[in-house]
């Protein structure tokens, strides 16, 4: 027998919305993670860290900001990249521990097919399932959840 919906505003239909945003999110990056490992032998976080590279490099404490992995994993995630090619990594001058992360042309070529692979995934997965109008409401509300409302907030969650 089909569970029941709880009844619109209580506490359960609002944790009811949240477990199902979860559920549709988990989904659809099951299937990038595994189009990303198929066809790119990637990972969603080596996927991630790439494609927070600006094409003119980065410092590895910047990229760290920029991905949800903690500073020590971004760099062992980066000593993989590196020994396979994908990026390159030199020293700072005026930073004796800072390291400036820059993808190679390997790198590059690498990102602009995973990026057309999550693109494609997103789209077959997530977007074309919605309606035009209901992706631009679904974005409206989103872009109403990523704004702070709390002075403390500092910033958008990504």
């Amino acid at each position: 027998m089909p569970r029941s919906r709880p009844a619109a505003g209580s506490r359960v239909f609002k944790v009811d919305v949240w477990r199902s945003l979860m559920e549709v999110h988990n989904a659809v990056l099951r299937e990038i993670e595994g189009a990303l490992a198929e066809r790119h032998r990637l990972s969603v976080s080596e996927f991630d860290t790439l494609v927070n590279i600006p094409l003119e490099g980065t410092r590895l404490r910047e990229l760290k900001d920029r991905v949800v992995l903690s500073q020590s994993a971004v760099s062992r995630l980066c000593d993989r990249l590196e020994d396979r090619g994908y990026i390159t990594r030199a020293p700072v001058d005026e930073d004796m521990r800072g390291a400036s992360i820059q993808l190679t042309e390997a790198g590059r070529k690498l990102l602009r097919g995973a990026v057309r692979t999550n693109a494609e995934v997103v789209e077959r997965a997530f977007a074309d399932r919605l309606s035009e109008a209901q992706l631009t409401s679904l974005r409206e509300i989103l872009d109403q959840l990523q704004t702070p409302d709390r002075p403390e907030a500092g910033g958008t969650i990504r």
